[in-house]
């Protein structure tokens, strides 16, 4: 096991972003091996849990037609019990099923004008987590007719729960078959899982807020355990769908959510985006030990009336 000493540093990209693996750690070649090994096991999931890649388990799941069964791999199988979870939290803001929607606006250019009203329908008809049909118990996995009671492929997207997924897988690596103690890992630093601490033994800094950082008084939070996973505009504009309606999911300006894995983190900041406050406080009851921070989409001088930013749940903010 590591003492507490220089925090080392291992990138790499995968899943249309970059890991970064950061061990407190005074063995080197310790640390780079299990950062490699990580980093191999990221690899190989993603080829299972690509959409693209037509072995892959979402690709095998998307094929079915109603009354056609698939295996699938224990690894998918945990996400899409966790997605069921975080769906029915969610009340169906969130849902991995999104896939028909994502695949017109792609056709569109991503414009959601641009979409229009037979198009979303017809992507909406596809979606809905009900039409799964899962065996946990034999790694099963079948498909309903959609909703218009047609065959209509149930078109799978993991996006931000895989990425969340394999942080958790990491942090079981780290802790079970390296010992260490104190590491963070973080996918595009959208979502940070963290575990022990960096160096004073108060946890791991890790920003939020973005831009609205200095107008809310945020400051860094000290992640010891769980994760944080941040959702917003900034970078890729409305590009999270509330599968609900058929619409861009942007309820707020952003949101960040903090949970005991980083699966639940990222499905939760990503639902957040589209629901009420109401909604919100309601998922994070319905999910132990989570957390929202929403910013709200309002002008600067409106900070004096009130504040831009509201905290539900367990969110980690001092």
């Amino acid at each position: 096991m590591c003492n507490l000493m220089k925090t080392r540093k291992y990138e790499h990209e995968a899943m249309t972003t970059y890991f970064e693996v950061m061990i407190a750690c005074d063995d080197a070649a310790m640390a780079k091996s299990a950062a490699y090994a990580v980093f191999d096991k990221i690899d190989r999931l993603e080829d299972v849990f690509s959409r693209f890649l037509e072995v892959s388990d979402v690709a095998m799941i998307s094929g079915l037609k109603p009354g056609e069964t698939c295996s699938v791999s224990p690894e998918t199988m945990d996400v899409l019990l966790t997605a069921t979870e975080v769906c029915a939290a969610t009340k169906g803001a969130f849902d991995v099923t999104v896939g028909s929607v994502m695949d017109a606006l792609r056709d569109v250019k991503n414009r959601w004008p641009a979409l229009t009203e037979d198009e979303r329908s017809t992507a909406l008809n596809a979606c809905g987590m009900n039409r799964l049909i899962i065996d946990k118990d034999n790694f099963m996995v079948s498909v309903t007719p959609d909703r218009a009671g047609g065959e209509l492929p149930l078109r799978l997207d993991f996006g931000a729960i895989g990425k969340g997924y394999v942080l958790d897988v990491a942090r079981q690596m780290l802790i079970e078959d390296w010992e260490f103690d104190n590491f963070l890992v973080h996918a595009g630093t959208s979502t940070v899982m963290a575990h022990g601490s960096m160096d004073d033994g108060s946890g791991w800094p890790v920003a939020v807020g973005g831009d609205w950082q200095e107008r809310a008084g945020l400051d860094a939070v000290r992640l010891c355990k769980g994760a944080i996973s941040g959702s917003g505009f900034e970078v890729k504009g409305a590009h999270i769908v509330d599968a609900r309606h058929g619409v861009a999911a942007a309820q707020h300006a952003a949101t960040w959510s903090y949970a005991p894995t980083a699966a639940l983190s990222d499905a939760l900041s990503t639902a957040a985006l589209g629901m009420s406050w109401k909604e919100i406080q309601s998922a994070c009851a319905a999910i132990p030990g989570s957390g929202v921070m929403a910013i709200r989409d309002q002008a600067e001088w409106m900070d004096k009336l009130r504040k831009p930013v509201r905290i539900c749940g367990e969110f980690p903010l001092k």
